[in-house]
């Protein structure tokens, strides 16, 4: 019985800009390469004892009529199968981010006698009707869109959205399939069904985006060729994306990581977490505007609540840090900080302690492979997720961040800047004042507004960042454009020296790739009504009732409370 395990991996140029993953994916697997390579000739060769074979940059001779690269190189393996099964009574095909975490024999374990073994998600279709799916923002990759695509070259005909990262099989079922021999005429059938849909309003919007996906041809030949497969359990095919989980590894032979986080299983991460508390003097507090129902200064009032969960929220990060394997830092006033201070004299110490925490984490990366910052107002709320095995920080700045239209900005228009009147720590100022400072730069100014609550990088992604070594001047040119600028008076006015509109700067100076966080990893709960404050009324007992239902929904790890109403804690 001559059995073999192939992969294949091409060095193709991938595009992606600031906010794509494709950047991450590129570069995990380059961090990686040797390790994933060795994994699967370590099992095939030396554990159940049958041949490796790996295809390395042997695509450029495979010649198909299709213009996405990623889609051509996931033709191409069905090419090698077909080839392969010439050869080898059975075949295993596994995609490059696949991992082997057993001794088991996959081909003894499996009874390919019953057909192709392969793993689905049909789960994943959010509807397989037409008109279920018109408002969704539909994706290349997206197991939907390939449903439709194989439901349409089946004229109607339900079907499994089959994941082909791993296939295993008799060679006599492999050339049943005739995958490059009918695929031409598969190809031009979606071109046609592209083409007729962009003049039919009720299919152009998803069929504007059909394209020769593998997983939509290889389902369609299988359901169309009656042609045997047996669905994978779970155990042997599981597939990790970038949602968390709780997984089970006790339970899993052969990882199939389509997040690209290979650290999650390799753990060869040295980890960190800190956080910052430093009590300002009330003779230093600056006074922003507050809740107009809290005659208390925000800035005191912060002081105060901050002060009296201090021992509840240190207690909190450092049981999160322990139960994932991190250690736990926690920085207040010592000489390194008020040493850091003096070199910003005309700072207020509220903007001092919020660049403070940047310079930390340029610090800590230089110790850490990978550091967690979470402001001291920041509630862990699940310790059985762990962030470092899911957020992208190896590569990219983690981090919340809103585009113009969300955080309130209206661009130019007249009425909107009339009636601007914010105050210096408002999202919609933090967009004006890096606007400006972009155009100073003669840089396309539009730009996101950061909110650096939560933090992840590497040491990699803060010296692409490079948030310190112009510092000063970045801070006068902020001095500048507060006295004089082109913006309406009222919006400079609103022009500060933040923290976050200096990362936003930099982020777009050094074309910095960012992760940003979703309200998973990064919940917001704002400021609310002072009746909610106290417990025991009805507003704090509604307050109480949504925030747990936000953290339901998104299955928030992370919950940033910027209202300091941590009795709904």
């Amino acid at each position: 019985m001559k059995r073999v395990i192939f992969t294949t991996y091409d060095d193709i140029e991938k595009e992606h800009d600031q906010w794509s993953a494709n950047y991450f994916a590129t570069e995990s697997v380059n961090e990686y390469f040797d390790r994933l390579i060795s994994n699967k000739e370590e099992y095939a060769n030396s554990l159940i004892n049958v041949e490796f074979k790996f295809f390395y940059n042997t695509m450029k001779d495979f010649d198909v009529d299709t213009q996405l690269e990623f889609t051509k190189t996931n033709l191409y393996k069905h090419h090698l199968m077909a080839e392969l099964a010439k050869e080898y009574d059975e075949v295993m095909y596994v995609d490059m981010d696949v991992i082997f975490n057993t001794e088991k024999n996959v081909f003894d374990e499996l009874d390919l006698s019953k057909g192709i073994h392969i793993q689905v998600q049909t789960d994943e279709v959010t509807s397989k009707y037409i008109e279920g799916v018109m408002f969704e923002n539909i994706g290349n990759r997206s197991p939907t869109l390939k449903y439709h695509i194989t439901k349409d070259l089946l004229d109607g005909g339900d079907n499994h959205v089959m994941n082909t990262g791993i296939m295993i099989a008799k060679s006599e079922h492999i050339k049943q399939i005739k995958f490059i021999e009918r695929l031409p005429s598969i190809i031009e059938r979606i071109q046609e069904m592209r083409v007729s849909g962009i003049n039919d309003d009720k299919y152009k919007f998803l069929r504007m985006y059909y394209y020769p996906n593998n997983e939509s041809i290889f389902s369609y030949i299988m359901e169309s060729e009656n042609i045997p497969y047996e669905i994978m359990d779970e155990r042997w095919h599981k597939i990790i994306k970038e949602t968390p989980q709780t997984l089970d590894w006790n339970n899993i032979e052969i990882a199939h990581f389509i997040s690209k986080k290979f650290s999650m299983f390799f753990q060869d991460k040295t980890k960190l977490i800190y956080s910052i508390y430093i009590e300002i003097p009330d003779e230093r507090l600056d006074k922003p505007r507050g809740p107009k129902d809290d005659p208390v200064n925000k800035s005191k009032r912060t002081k105060e609540r901050l002060a009296e969960y201090k021992d509840k929220l240190h207690n909190n990060h450092l049981e999160y840090a322990k139960n994932v394997g991190a250690e736990y830092k926690h920085f207040g006033r010592d000489d390194r900080y008020e040493e850091f201070r003096s070199r910003f004299p005309q700072l207020s110490e509220y903007d001092v302690i919020n660049l403070y925490k940047v310079y930390l984490l340029d610090c800590m990366t230089k110790d850490y492979d990978l550091v967690l910052y979470v402001d001291f107002d920041v509630w862990f709320d699940k310790f059985e997720i762990n962030t470092f095995d899911w957020l992208k920080a190896e590569h990219c700045l983690c981090c919340d961040a809103s585009n113009a239209e969300d955080s309130g900005v209206k661009l130019w228009d007249a009425l909107y800047l009339k009636n601007y009147d914010k105050d210096f720590r408002s999202p919609e100022a933090k967009y004006w004042n890096c606007h400006a400072m972009l155009s100073e730069e003669d840089v396309e100014p539009d730009n996101y507004v950061f909110n650096t609550g939560i933090m992840m990088a590497s040491r990699k992604v803060m010296e692409k960042l490079d948030y310190f070594s112009d510092i000063d001047d970045v801070l006068d040119m902020m001095k500048e454009l507060k006295e004089d600028s082109i913006y309406p008076p009222q919006v400079q006015e609103s022009f500060g020296y933040d923290n976050e509109t200096i990362m936003s700067y930099k982020v777009t100076m050094n074309n910095v790739i960012v992760d940003r966080l979703s309200e998973t990893w990064h919940l917001k709960h704002m400021s609310e009504k002072i009746e909610a404050y106290t417990e025991g009324t009805k507003e704090h007992d509604i307050s109480k009732h949504k925030l747990k239902a936000r953290i339901d929904e998104n299955n928030t790890v992370m919950v940033h409370m910027i209202s300091k109403n941590f009795g709904l804690i």
